[in-house]
C-alpha cells in the first residue's frame, strides 16, 4: 500500500511540474503603434530582451474618428533582434480616418 501511494506522489508531483512549465512558457511583448495619416496604422513588437526564438501572436486594433474598431492580426516566430510588424487599414481615410491604435502581443518560447 505504502509503494502505491509513493507512487501516485511522484506522479502528481511531475504532472505539477509540466503544469508549471507550461505557464512560464508564456510572455507579454509590447508593441508600438504608428498611424500613418489616418490611412492606416502600424504595430510593431520587438525580440531585444530573450535570447532565443519566441512564437508571436499579434491582435492589433484600430478605432477610426466616427468610433468604428478595425481589427488585425499578425502571427510569427521573432528570432534575437527581430521586429515583427502588424497592419490594420481603414476602409475609407478621406471621410472616416484611423485616429489611434493598439495592439497586444503574446508569445511563448
Amino acid at each position: 500500500m505504502r509503494k502505491f501511494l509513493v507512487l501516485g506522489l511522484i506522479c502528481l508531483s511531475a504532472l505539477s511540474v509540466s503544469a508549471n512549465n507550461k505557464v512560464m512558457n508564456k510572455l507579454y511583448m509590447n508593441a508600438n503603434c504608428f498611424v500613418n495619416g489616418g490611412v492606416n496604422a502600424v504595430c510593431e513588437a520587438c525580440n531585444y530582451s530573450y535570447n532565443r526564438p519566441v512564437r508571436c501572436a499579434m491582435q492589433i486594433r484600430g478605432m477610426s474618428s466616427r468610433g468604428f474598431w478595425f481589427n488585425g492580426n499578425q502571427f510569427g516566430v521573432l528570432y534575437p533582434g527581430q521586429c515583427m510588424n502588424g497592419y490594420v487599414y481603414a476602409n475609407n481615410p478621406y471621410v472616416d480616418p484611423l485616429v489611434d491604435a493598439n495592439a497586444s502581443v503574446n508569445c511563448q518560447f
